[in-house]
């Protein structure tokens, strides 16, 4: 949507070169695992946690068992891989640092502590190296939190809340500026922007992957599991709309920041990858659009009428099937954010990037407001229609259900007692 604030005037484009293949391999295993431990623990506290404490203890407390301990263990394997990728993501920091060193030198512990402990430039209150040991540190704490939850499921909603904190913070960190005094207006909001894409990103992507993950433990729930996902599906579309929120209106103001005008999303080497981008985003959204539109309702539909077999399928095969392609297509999105570097007015020879005016601004706030007004209509519009389409289903059950038999009066038909009374 960015595009829309820019000069749409044809510029001529200049080669761009590709990045080594170590950086891009460090950059989406750093972001793929990032977006897991953050989407992961974000759906848990935002979606599973609520249905579990919501669950009916007479008849659902083996599921709701089932559940924390599965997402216990799937939480486990995140926080270590996210240790690992931050290790080659920190060794591809040392290999593009000033002087550049050869990737295989960057690997090795000792390089990696000389650039972590450099001392800061002049007029700078903290180094490069500093801001990139805490954002590690904190990877740590976040990683050995999640493997903690294993053991110690009692305290896993503590465990969980704590590691998403120093996840988020380890992400944010390496963003501040080590030079106070060169900020401005302009460049804060590009990096609040720039980790609000991020996070937003990995909450919704990650998220997926999570639910998706989660899923494969439905054929271990009992008899109300058609019921219990119901609710995890219906949960998560209200996530998910909020980091789809954030993810437009970061995306708007980088793209506005990076493309100079629409030939260039052709023209140029970043403008194609970002092009590719949008696409597999479009297809993501449109994705939770059909869960949230279309799908839903027939669930809610299918369990108020009775239709447990519907129900069943619906919400343990086909709601399934459709995250775990969403998810795919999230990898897919992965794959290209390391092909996103620089940005398409430098390679078309633009010039400088835009700064911040009123008139920006004025059209950020509408958009922001907009997008909220949007939203918040589809969640109730969702909501309506779910509730719309339970009404029906259970219309239609007690239409089919038989009337009770009654002995003392002559004008009661003579069928037998329903079996669920």
């Amino acid at each position: 949507m960015g595009f829309l604030f820019v000069n749409l005037a044809p510029t001529a484009p200049t080669p761009a070169s590709w990045p080594a293949w170590w950086r891009v391999a460090g950059e989406l295993g750093y972001f793929a695992a990032l977006a897991v431990v953050i989407g992961g623990t974000l759906t848990y506290l935002a979606v599973v946690r609520p249905v579990l404490r919501a669950t009916d203890r007479m008849s659902e407390d083996t599921d709701a068992l089932v559940m924390r301990n599965h997402s216990a263990r799937l939480l486990t394997w995140p926080g270590l891989a996210l240790v690992v990728a931050a290790y080659f993501q920190l060794a591809t920091r040392v290999a593009r640092a000033t002087p550049p060193t050869p990737f295989g030198q960057a690997l090795a512990p000792s390089r990696m502590w000389q650039f972590l402990t450099q001392a800061p430039k002049a007029g700078s209150w903290a180094s490069t190296g500093t801001l990139f040991l805490v954002q590690n540190l904190l990877f740590v704490v976040a990683a050995a939190l999640l493997v903690a939850t294993r053991y110690a499921i009692g305290r896993l909603d503590t465990l969980v809340t704590v590691a998403v904190i120093a996840a988020v913070a380890a992400s944010a960190v390496a963003s501040v500026p080590t030079n106070l005094s060169t900020q401005t207006t302009d460049s804060a909001l590009g990096v609040l922007m720039s980790q609000v894409h991020i996070v937003a990103g990995c909450a919704y992507l990650g998220g997926l992957a999570g639910l998706a993950s989660l899923s494969r433990a439905r054929h271990a729930l009992g008899a109300h599991a058609g019921l219990f996902w119901a609710r995890i599906w219906q949960r998560f579309s209200v996530l998910a709309l909020t980091a789809v929120g954030g993810i437009i209106i970061s995306g708007s103001w980088l793209t506005w920041k990076h493309v100079g005008g629409l030939s260039e999303f052709a023209t140029t080497t970043y403008g194609r990858f970002l092009l590719a981008k949008l696409v597999l985003v479009l297809a993501l959204i449109s994705a939770g659009a059909y869960n949230q539109f279309l799908l839903t309702p027939r669930i809610a539909r299918a369990h108020a009428a009775g239709d447990i077999g519907t129900g069943f399928a619906l919400t343990l095969r086909h709601f399934p099937a459709v995250v775990t392609i969403e998810a795919a297509l999230g990898a897919g999105v992965l794959l290209i954010v390391p092909f996103l570097s620089g940005s398409a007015r430098a390679q078309a020879g633009d010039g400088p990037t835009p700064t911040i005016d009123g008139i920006i601004l004025f059209l950020g706030i509408l958009l922001v407001a907009g997008l909220a007004a949007t939203f918040y209509a589809s969640h109730r519009v969702s909501l309506l229609l779910t509730y719309r389409a339970a009404a029906e289903g259970h219309s239609l059950h007690r239409a089919r259900e038989p009337l009770p038999y009654t002995m003392n009066r002559a004008d009661a038909p003579a069928t037998p007692h329903h079996p669920w009374r």
